[in-house]
């Protein structure tokens, strides 16, 4: 059965972007744990790692199904624009914020910017090592559907299938997140490709109907965790199960709509800032906490309790980035705004302004 309703319709999508931003805060909360001076921090690095590893399949595997799904429209049947949202935006981001962390919390302890060799410090930033590496997969996957569209439908899946179990087998071998460029891709492609579908699935979902998923993903990620593996199928059931657990949530949490399209629109600022935010929360909870770090249970619940103060920080620091006018950190710049910076007193009359683009991950 079709299903015709535009994204701008859909709930669950938000729900479900909301809530794997939160999880990726979170999972950088708990790795954390070991900068601060917690008792009993080793138990306690050991348990958030267990969990969020337990969450791993469901975090950035529902995170580009969601985004292949609101860009389908846009690279199925492309616009003006199109090249310039998919492919130039989130590239020229990702490459601003890639040198911007190897400038503030550098992978190496002194990259040499312009050395021909290991530590040369743009090296990371081409090899997708750096934080920001979502934005580059977001431009790889563009040009991947693209460039597959002619391509019966079985035949990409399979494809991204391979790319997966490539991206698993050599996990180890791999630097930095190309293991999760390739094992995330099947989807972004899937949402793309197969959106009518996927929102009619999820449009069925119920308890009765997402409880076989949860069991089987609970069953497979602890198999997964256990062996220190992905294995796609398990991916496959965390995402159904994540997507229609968002889908109940919304249907049946009315005051979940409102926050939750908010939050999903601030995503990118969220994820980029955050990083940032984080070692300054750690500074700041070692030099003052005191007493507190001598709570065990208090240590146990930072990663969560932390998400709340971590992401209110990265929205308002977003808010004042926006008002000096440092937009160019969150958006392509256009040309024409350039310009009316440079010769503020010409009036702008050929162009309308815009509408701010929102990244759709």
């Amino acid at each position: 059965m079709r299903n015709d309703r535009s994204e701008r319709d859909l709930v669950w999508p938000d729900v479900a972007k909301a809530a794997c931003i939160l999880l990726v805060v979170m999972m950088h909360c708990g790795d954390h744990i070991l900068t601060l001076p917690w008792a009993h921090k080793d138990e306690l690095a050991r348990a958030w790692l267990a969990i969020n590893g337990f969450v791993r399949p469901v975090r950035m595997p529902l995170f580009f199904l969601v985004s292949g799904i609101l860009a389908s429209n846009s690279i199925l049947h492309p616009r003006e624009n199109t090249e310039r949202n998919r492919l130039v935006r989130p590239l020229y981001l990702y490459l601003a914020w890639g040198v911007a962390y190897q400038a503030l919390i550098p992978i190496q302890d002194d990259p040499a910017w312009f050395s021909a060799s290991l530590d040369n410090a743009f090296l990371p930033i081409l090899l997708l090592v750096v934080l920001s590496w979502y934005l580059a997969a977001l431009a790889i996957y563009y040009v991947f559907t693209r460039m597959t569209l002619r391509l019966p439908l079985p035949v990409v899946l399979t494809l991204c299938a391979g790319l997966s179990v490539l991206g698993t087998v050599y996990a180890p071998d791999l630097v930095g997140h190309q293991h999760k460029v390739l094992r995330c891709a099947i989807f972004f492609v899937a949402g793309v490709r197969m959106k009518e579908p996927i929102l009619a699935f999820v449009a069925r979902a119920s308890p009765r109907r997402v409880l076989p998923l949860c069991v089987g993903y609970a069953v497979g990620a602890l198999i997964c965790l256990r062996a220190n593996t992905f294995l796609l199928p398990v991916d496959v059931l965390a995402v159904a199960s994540g997507a229609s657990l968002c889908a109940i949530a919304a249907r049946r949490v009315a005051g979940l709509t409102a926050p939750a399209a908010w939050l999903a629109q601030r995503t990118l600022p969220i994820y980029l800032l955050h990083f940032l935010i984080l070692p300054v929360l750690a500074y700041a909870t070692g030099r003052w906490g005191g007493p507190l770090l001598g709570n065990f249970w208090l240590g146990a619940a930072y990663p969560v309790l932390a998400v709340p103060l971590v992401v209110a920080v990265a929205l308002a620091v977003h808010a004042a980035l926006m008002r000096v006018r440092a937009g160019w950190l969150f958006d392509l710049p256009r040309p024409g705004r350039l310009l009316e910076r440079v010769r503020p007193g010409r009036a702008a009359t050929a162009d309308v302004p815009a509408a701010p683009l929102k990244m759709a991950a």
